[in-house]
């Protein structure tokens, strides 16, 4: 998921991925949300006693919107940027081995993973775009093989 320049963007992704982790973590320490699969699934296994699913499951849902919409328009800021760079920082500095359980340090929370997931439709098309050059790389060194074979 690496896409030339997506170094460019770390910082300012791991800063993000920051606020993100914290306003996620908040949401789900003031429902009483164990894990951020139950958040982003709807499906609740047990919510603080002062909440209930089903009377409080929409404004669960709103909230999660709403912090999605709040990542995405920093990921629009910025004129000229490369979105596509951009987009790969967010997924590296979530899911990269050096920069994995560096957020929320001292919060007791688990290191969340949906944070790149806002910008979906760009590492959709990353991952479309990489597996057309693996297979094209495949392609012609089949061919290549199949030449040498043949001599």
């Amino acid at each position: 998921m690496e896409v030339d320049g997506f170094k460019d963007y770390a910082d300012d992704a791991f800063y993000h991925k920051g606020n993100y982790d914290y306003k996620l973590g908040n949401l789900m320490d003031y429902y009483g949300i164990k894990t951020e699969a139950e958040i982003f699934s709807g499906n609740i296994m047990k919510m603080s006693k002062s909440f209930s699913k089903r009377r409080d499951s929409d404004a669960i849902n709103a909230a999660v919107r709403s912090l999605r919409k709040e990542a995405r328009t920093w990921f629009d800021d910025g004129d000229g940027d490369d979105a596509y760079a951009k987009a790969s920082a967010w997924y590296y500095v979530t899911y990269h081995p050096d920069y994995y359980g560096l957020y929320n340090e001292g919060m007791n929370r688990d290191h969340f993973l949906s944070f790149p997931w806002c910008v979906y439709p760009q590492l959709v098309q990353i991952k479309k775009e990489k597996a057309c050059i693996r297979k094209s790389y495949n392609l012609s060194m089949e061919d290549s093989l199949s030449r040498l074979s043949l001599h």
